[in-house]
Order: C-alpha cells, then structure tokens, then sequence
C-alpha cells in the first residue's frame, strides 16, 4: 500500500503509484515545475516534492516531516548542504544573469572541534552545534541564509551585502559565539570559531566561490582561529 497519494519515478519510462490519475504531460508540464510547491489536480490541492529521482505528492501536512527531512539538518536545523548549495547557485546565476543582487558567502567552522569531542564527548559535541546554530540565527537577517555545510562546518549566504559589511557581520558573529556561555552537564565549554569571508564576482562559479572562501578559512585557522580573514 502506498504512504502518498502518489509517487513518480523519473526516468526513461514513465510509472505512477498510487491513487491519483496522473497524465505524463501533466507531469512534464506541471509537476516537475511544482517543486516543493502547491499544485491542483481534479480540484484538490496536494503539494509536491522531490526525493532522489522520485516526485512525492500528498497533501502538506502529510510531506511536512518528509520535506524538512530534504532539506533541513536534522540536528542543527540549518539548511542541509545540498540546499545550501541550491540557494547559491540560484543567487549565482541571478547574479551572472542580472548583475542583482551582490551577495558575500561566509564559511566557518568551530576551532578545535575534535578536542572538545574528545575531551567532554560526542553529545557535548551535538549540544555545541545545536546551540551555535541558535546563535547564529540570532545575529543573522531575516534575508541571510546559513546551512550546514559538513561536521562543524557552516555556509552562511548574505543577499544584498558587500565585503564591508559581511566583515563586520563577521566579527560580530565571532564575538557572540565567544561570549555565549555554552553549558553542557554543568560545565562551561569555551567556544570560537574561525571564519572566512568572499564577495561574489562576474567570473565566479560555484567551485570558484567556494574555493576563495574556504582559502579564507583556512588563513584565519592558520593565522590563529577565532578570527576573520577576507580572499
């Protein structure tokens, strides 16, 4: 018995499974362009998700725990890296195709991260990220975008920002995370985090960004930690 009320395979042949009545040209023409999107069909609303090769579509409620798992981290509730990464190829291109908007792209990630796995534990470990997430939404904008890149590893997107100001979004960061009082077990934890920062050019692509930024990266690590560097 099928969970959704309908799911598609995409490929060289064509299968629906499940109770609706699905046309191969509406899946062409509608479907595939309805990703996590409402759509209609014989007069109920359904919403519509993608799945590795697959197309889910169920009333939203019922997707809600499926489509969070798509796209969000499960223990930090960033976005995932594949999401992440989806959103910076579409400020890419937007900004390749229109020259609007400037975006800048900051990565970090927590200094000695394995050290303090080891010294208080993996759990102690989970509880770091957790919370450093929420520190990190507290300094983002609402239009900023962060995702969990890897381990301890983060990318933040910040739409509309020159490298002026992503520096001094930053270091701003860099001294919440360092004033934040991370306890675990009763046990006050020091946290940093190094970060990288890079503005967005006409002749980027994603692997150029994502190299400029990550070689900012790893000079603030190698000049230090809990500091900024620019590339």
């Amino acid at each position: 018995m099928v969970r959704f009320k309908a799911i598609i395979k995409e490929g060289d042949s064509f299968e629906v499974e499940g109770d609706l009545n699905i046309s191969k040209e509406f899946f062409e023409n509608v479907i595939k362009k309805k990703v996590c999107d409402e759509i209609e069909i014989d007069g109920e609303k359904y919403w519509v998700l993608k799945k590795d090769d697959y197309y889910i579509i169920d009333k939203f409620e019922c997707l809600k725990e499926l489509r969070e798992n798509a796209i969000y981290d499960a223990l930090t509730k960033c976005y995932n890296k594949k999401q992440i990464l989806e959103f910076l190829n579409k400020f890419l291109n937007s900004y390749l195709r229109y020259k609007n908007p400037y975006f800048s792209v900051a990565m970090f990630d927590i200094d000695h991260f394995k050290k303090i796995n080891d010294t208080y534990g993996h759990l102690a470990g989970d509880f770091i990220l957790r919370e450093l997430a929420e520190v990190v939404r507290e300094q983002m904008r609402k239009s900023d975008i962060c995702g969990r890149f890897g381990g301890e590893e983060f990318l933040i997107i910040l739409p509309e920002t020159k490298v002026v100001g992503a520096m001094k979004f930053a270091n701003r960061l860099k001294e919440a995370v360092e004033n934040h009082e991370f306890i675990f077990n009763k046990v006050k934890i020091p946290v940093t985090i190094s970060i990288g920062i890079t503005g967005v050019s006409f002749n980027d692509s994603i692997e150029s960004l994502l190299s400029r930024v990550d070689e900012a990266l790893y000079e603030a690590k190698r000049k230090g930690r809990n500091r900024v560097e620019y590339r």
